[in-house]
């Protein structure tokens, strides 16, 4: 987000959670690190090529595509940074819940058969193989595998900040040792497991939340004493709250900003390559039929605990039936933690603990293979053994793993904030690229070049400087940055990244198209 952040040498929050003493949520907990450790060591031993490792071997089918690639959406920001935007901002933060379905259907409808096709028409395993060959660029490839490596930073971080968290609330541990201890039996798990261990226990995590989603939407209505207690109590400290744009600004703002975040968060969800590259991995075409409705409705129903606990917790806290000892970031775990039963607390704990493992391992196997697959390659350096490229990929995970550590040690931006600047430079650098790439002809490679150019640099400038700024203390950077966006701190620079990508892409590629040809086996990509 555009707007700043200050200065932190401490992890993200420090914590008001309660550490929960009940032996079924330690239980559940702990029953649950070892399932996903288990199923790393078996993803190991089926996991022998780097094809194998990145993208299953194409050997999942419908249920299992579906799940995963809601599951890696929602994750660690659905249930910490869902609840905390909710809570800080009302209804301000529906406009992502309610408009993410959407994009699973979009994404489906313009990019699944495509790259599903191309899977089979060339030899692609990461989101950099598709671009080169659609493009036939170095260029496009070094600078895909650049920008996935820069987002896989920052949403690596969202869900390490959600996972200091959980460690803490299911084992009360120290916040500290739940970040560092955390991204330490991560790297193990996604070390060993690869994409393989990955997708089974997005499915596992994807069920629990399913179910467990009810169950605290149901609390959480009962705990602030009806929908329309809730909706009383919160008018009666600020209207905004539960007006159809929320607080997020004034008035005017929060209305760009609830617009900014429906761009975002339905066209953006095309152009995230954790959830596209999933398309990779359907054993056939015929099972992609029923994908994206079975997407959208999962998200829709895990996005209950968002809506619900945090617009309780605000409503409560307004009404004096509950102190603030939290964080706004401490508000899905403080509630799940005090006001269920323990079995579902330990349900929804759990299962949070595996969504954050295998949705992080998905982030750390694209940007790792960016590192040593795609960048090599643009460089004309490729790694030309399979197991080598393999055992170099994983040795690039370490180094992602460290790198987001320190993000998250050293900033106290909104869990929320990160997951959707992270969501935003995805969006901006991969839609035009991708989207626009595999469904019009007349893309060229000048513009791709110069969106992903443009969406890189953008995004730089508006988000990464600001948060360097805070952690630098060098106030004055990021004042002369603010001084040249035209729009409200609030309103999201990554949907105005995406809009000016966009039109960029396609200007260029009007502009370029001359003697540019398809390559002919990409035909049936074009073909309804």
């Amino acid at each position: 987000m555009s707007s700043a952040v200050g200065l932190a040498v401490a992890p993200l929050q420090q914590g008001g959670i309660p550490v929960a003493d009940d032996p079924i949520i330690l239980g559940f907990g702990a029953a649950y690190l070892l399932i996903v450790l288990l199923i790393g060591v078996w993803g190991w031993m089926r996991t022998d090529t780097t094809s194998d490792f990145l993208i299953t071997g194409k050997s999942i089918g419908t249920w299992v595509l579906a799940m995963t690639a809601f599951s890696v959406i929602q994750s660690g920001f659905g249930f910490v940074g869902g609840p905390e935007l909710v809570y800080e901002f009302g209804t301000t933060a529906l406009w992502i819940f309610f408009t993410a379905p959407l994009g699973f259907l979009l994404t489906w409808v313009v990019l699944a058969k495509r790259l599903r096709l191309l899977a089979d028409i060339r030899s692609v395993l990461t989101l950099a193989d598709a671009t080169y060959v659609r493009y036939e660029s170095e260029w496009v490839r070094g600078l895909t595998g650049v920008a996935v490596a820069l987002g896989v930073v920052a949403y690596l971080a969202v869900n390490l900040a959600a996972l200091q968290f959980v460690m803490r609330a299911i084992f009360g541990i120290p916040v500290l040792w739940g970040l560092f201890g955390g991204a330490l039996i991560l790297l193990l798990y996604s070390m060993l497991g690869g994409m393989i261990a990955g997708v089974w226990t997005d499915f596992l995590q994807a069920i629990t939340m399913i179910v467990g989603a009810g169950f605290v939407f149901a609390y959480a209505v009962s705990f602030g004493g009806g929908m329309e207690t809730i909706s009383r109590n919160l008018a009666s400290a600020d209207p905004n709250l539960i007006s159809p744009f929320g607080a997020m600004g004034g008035a005017t703002t929060a209305v760009l900003v609830g617009i900014a975040w429906w761009i975002l968060f339905s066209v953006g969800a095309a152009g995230q390559p954790h959830l596209i590259t999933k398309f990779y991995m359907s054993r056939n075409m015929t099972i992609l039929k029923w994908g994206a409705p079975i997407a959208a409705i999962s998200y829709a129903i895990s996005s209950l605990i968002a809506f619900s606990a945090g617009l309780s917790m605000r409503a409560m806290v307004e009404a004096g039936e509950r102190a603030e000892t939290f964080s706004a970031s401490e508000v899905g775990p403080v509630f799940v933690l005090d006001h269920t039963g323990s079995v579902v607390a330990g349900l929804i704990l759990a299962a949070l603990l595996a969504a954050i493992m295998s949705t992080s391992d998905s982030f750390l196997n694209i940007g790792a293979a960016a590192i040593s697959r795609d960048v090599p390659r643009a460089l004309g350096r490729p790694i030309t053994d399979t197991t080598t490229e393999l055992r170099v990929t994983q040795g690039a995970l370490a180094g992602l793993t460290v790198l987001s550590t320190g993000v998250v040690y050293y900033s106290d931006a909104l869990v929320g904030i990160l997951g959707a600047i992270s969501w935003g430079f995805f969006a901006a650098a991969f839609v035009p690229v991708v989207v626009f790439g595999l469904n019009w002809k007349g893309a060229t490679k000048e513009g791709a070049i110069a969106a992903l150019v443009v969406g890189i640099g953008f995004n730089v400038v508006y988000n990464v400087v600001p948060q360097a700024a805070a952690v630098t203390g060098t106030e004055w950077l990021n004042e002369a940055v603010m001084a040249i966006y035209p729009y409200p701190p609030e309103v999201p620079a990554e949907a105005i990244s995406l809009l000016v990508t966009m039109a960029v892409f396609v200007f260029v590629s009007m502009a370029t198209q001359r003697g540019q040809k398809l390559p002919a086996d990409l035909h049936p990509l074009f073909e309804r």
